[in-house]
């Protein structure tokens, strides 16, 4: 290292040493700040302030600072600013500061939610990041609940809002809800933290099972322990009171009607106006539908996991209610498949495909036509290898699909009807399904306006043709993706 280096690496290590000083020194200070319910003194300087924190820089004239759940009395010239600041811990607040003077923080497991919070309320977005990543990297399946119930909390108390944290935790919950709502985190959760959860959009639940995890949540507030039937009138109260607020973010449209009437109805949770609600919808769906032109959002399943994960194809709300059909057609609802090889990440290449993907069983293969086509096929046997010809392969439960096209026609699969030409492998081209062939995705399939679709041939169904894949004969794939069972054997995408 050159003796400039040296020079520049001393500097920077005083430096920090000058600034850290700086913190103790109340002569200099023109800020103090008033931390929690005992108000401890913290003396801080708006220069530093201003130059590290958004709260003390977008602000409008004559205001030192914005920052939620605090209030400010500006000083008069010579006399200190105040800022009161009662919903933390006076050891937290200090590490902020050392943070804003020195650049240096240790996030513990005990500090890490506050920390953030803090941070966030004085507008340190890098220290608020580092926080997110240290608790989202510690969250479990058995503390996610907790980690939330704290975040609404932090929330409420400084009275700002922490969006970014708590989605984190929605989206960490929804992905897990099966498993998280047998916990006891779970089961404590507050009210106020029970209601984003069941708000949300993300878990990954039928309703049904959503109903009975929030049952599950008031019976356990309201301490009773008996089956429904058997409840007293005090019990009954005692659960609805605990539901009360809470009731009204379960989905109880989409709710099965049997599950209604023998589960919901008898425990007298639900306010009349929506269980008359709920029984017009089942009389006369349609027309419920079109009064509230599919807008209300009682009316719309809640995004499903990512039983896909990684796909750039199956994206968003539609794209995960695509995700559970694909599934649902599987037979297994909940399965969750992984990315065994994307396309257009590896040019489009037939030696790429089975390099990837031979020997895989169950496969999803999803196709991007260039109009925005979704379609592809579902195979239960692997591409086998058999050198340099092609070869037929026999399956009993292979079928096509159309998610998306242009001929108005709705999902649907076309299951195999030549049995014995199910799938094909041939190592000079990507994906074929049946003889003919009704799905065929060439070497360069993006560019070489090889691949065609001669459906029906091997397979058939209702509104089977080629235009109903990628509208024509012969067509170029955008791109497509290929998806195995999550758990089984193979390389990465």
């Amino acid at each position: 290292m050159s003796r400039a280096s040296d020079l520049l690496s001393a500097g920077v290590g005083r430096l920090i040493e000058d600034l850290a000083a700086l913190i103790e020194n109340e002569d200099l200070a023109d800020i103090v700040f008033l931390i929690g319910p005992q108000e401890e003194r913290v003396f801080a300087h708006s220069l530093m302030l201003k130059a590290r924190c958004r709260s003390f820089q977008r602000v409008e004239r004559k205001e030192v600072c914005k920052i939620a759940g605090g209030t400010v009395t500006p000083g008069s010239q010579g006399s200190l600013t105040v800022v009161k600041l009662p919903a933390y811990r006076p050891d937290v607040f200090k590490q902020l500061i050392t943070y804003i003077y020195t650049g240096r923080v240790s996030v513990t497991d005990d500090t890490a939610l506050e920390l953030l919070a803090v941070s966030r309320a004085l507008g340190m977005e890098p220290l608020q990041l580092h926080c997110e990543d240290h608790v989202t990297s510690k969250m479990s399946v058995s503390n996610a609940c907790a980690f939330l119930a704290a975040a609404v909390r932090l929330e409420d108390v400084t009275g700002g809002e922490d969006g970014s944290f708590i989605n984190k935790c929605l989206s960490f919950i929804g992905e897990r809800a099966s498993d998280c709502f047998k916990t006891s985190t779970f089961l404590n959760l507050p009210r106020n933290a029970m209601i984003r959860l069941i708000s949300s959009e993300q878990l990954a639940l039928d309703e049904e099972l959503v109903w009975r995890a929030v049952l599950a949540w008031a019976k356990h507030g309201a301490n009773v322990n008996r089956p429904t039937a058997q409840w007293s009138e005090e019990e009954q109260a005692r659960v609805c009171a605990q539901m009360a607020g809470v009731i009204n973010h379960v989905k109880l449209l989409l709710i099965d009607s049997q599950v209604f009437a023998d589960e919901v109805e008898p425990t007298g949770a639900v306010p009349m106006e929506l269980s008359l609600e709920r029984y017009r919808f089942a009389a006369l769906p349609d027309k419920f539908r079109q009064e509230r032109m599919n807008e209300d959002k009682r009316l719309q399943p809640r995004v499903t996991r990512q039983l896909f994960a990684g796909s750039q194809l199956l994206v968003g709300a539609a794209g995960g209610r695509l995700q559970q059909l694909l599934s649902q057609w599987y037979g297994e609802p909940r399965q969750r498949w992984r990315l065994a090889f994307r396309a257009s990440a590896h040019e489009h290449s037939a030696h790429a495909f089975h390099r990837l993907c031979d020997g895989l069983a169950p496969t999803f293969t999803i196709c991007l036509g260039e109009q925005g086509q979704l379609c592809g096929g579902f195979s239960d046997v692997p591409w086998v290898n058999s050198g340099n010809k092609g070869r037929f392969i026999h399956s009993d439960e292979a079928f096509l699909f159309t998610l998306v096209n242009n001929q108005g026609v709705l999902p649907t699969r076309f299951p195999v009807k030549k049995r014995m030409y199910a799938v094909c492998y041939h190592p000079q081209c990507g994906p074929i399904f049946g003889a003919g062939a009704d799905l065929y995705i060439s070497d360069r399939s993006n560019t070489s306006g090889e691949s065609y679709s001669n459906l029906p041939h091997s397979y058939d169904g209702d509104g089977a043709s080629s235009a109903v894949l990628f509208g024509d004969y012969s067509f170029n794939v955008a791109d497509y993706e290929v998806f195995t069972l999550s758990g089984a054997a193979g390389r990465p995408a």
